[in-house]
């Protein structure tokens, strides 16, 4: 599979980054794989890039391609590869228009997401946090965002944080989790804290500040990277603390078979 993948993106002189879950499921998916190249509208290569490959990845499995290039000098192609599930297909370019067609709707949803969502600074969505509920013993998530905003400062000053980094951590805070009800992220809820920063940032908020929005997720799973930021690791902390302590004391432990907020990798 993947060396089809491979072969398929050649086409466009593109490449795929390895991605093993996707790999994985798509196999599973597919008993008599054929690889497509689809293409998107270049237009659409103006939304932010973690927004085109969540939905490739998570809506659609289609492979995203980049132009060849090392690091930061790789760029998004307006081009995917899907995989058919056939050894044999009798018109490759109508199942081709046919994924290309989903994937302009779903980018054209995105790019309304996207224009809705940052008519407002993020912080104009951090009361609306009242309405989504944490934990029925716990509060909301605005009550959560107010525990972090007391906790997080008290972590950076025992990590001898600078009165800058202080500054950052508090009003990173306030903002950490306003990006749970735009409309991007409740429809692509993997991308919370990533629009966090991008909207911060649109916002005219501190760079900074917008990357500890998007590090206190971090570590999501074994083995993802941790915070590079001092902010971001004092609110890191905070975060899964409040969740620890919390959860523990309303009886939300995990048991043998379940862990429904995350609390072992937490």
């Amino acid at each position: 599979m993947a060396e089809l993948v491979k072969q398929t993106a050649a086409q466009v002189n593109g490449v795929t980054p390895a991605d093993d879950d996707l790999l994985d499921e798509v196999t599973d998916l597919i008993e008599a794989p054929t690889p497509l190249l689809g293409r998107f509208d270049e237009q659409y290569l103006a939304l932010p890039e973690a927004v085109l490959i969540a939905v490739m990845k998570k809506h659609q499995r289609y492979f995203p391609l980049f132009a060849k290039g090392e690091g930061a000098e790789q760029r998004l192609l307006p081009h995917f590869v899907t995989i058919a599930n056939s050894n044999k297909l009798d018109q490759p370019d109508v199942v081709r228009a046919g994924n290309e067609g989903v994937i302009r709707a779903r980018y054209a949803d995105a790019a309304y997401f996207f224009r809705e969502d940052t008519e407002r600074p993020l912080a104009a969505y951090t009361e609306r946090l009242g309405t989504l509920t944490f934990h029925a013993k716990l509060g909301s998530m605005l009550d959560k965002v107010r525990r972090l905003e007391t906790l997080a400062p008290q972590i950076a000053d025992r990590l001898a944080a600078s009165p800058g980094e202080k500054t950052t951590v508090a009003r990173a805070a306030s903002l950490c989790k306003s990006d749970l009800v735009t409309d991007m992220v409740v429809e692509m809820t993997s991308l919370q804290g990533i629009m966090g920063e991008i909207y911060a940032l649109k916002s005219g908020e501190e760079s900074e500040t917008a990357q500890a929005i998007r590090e206190h997720y971090l570590p999501r799973f074994s083995g993802d990277g941790v915070p590079a930021s001092s902010a971001g690791l004092a609110l890191s902390l905070a975060d899964k603390l409040d969740s620890l302590v919390g959860l523990f004391a309303a009886g939300a432990q995990p048991s043998g078979s379940a862990d429904p907020f995350g609390l072992r990798r937490a």
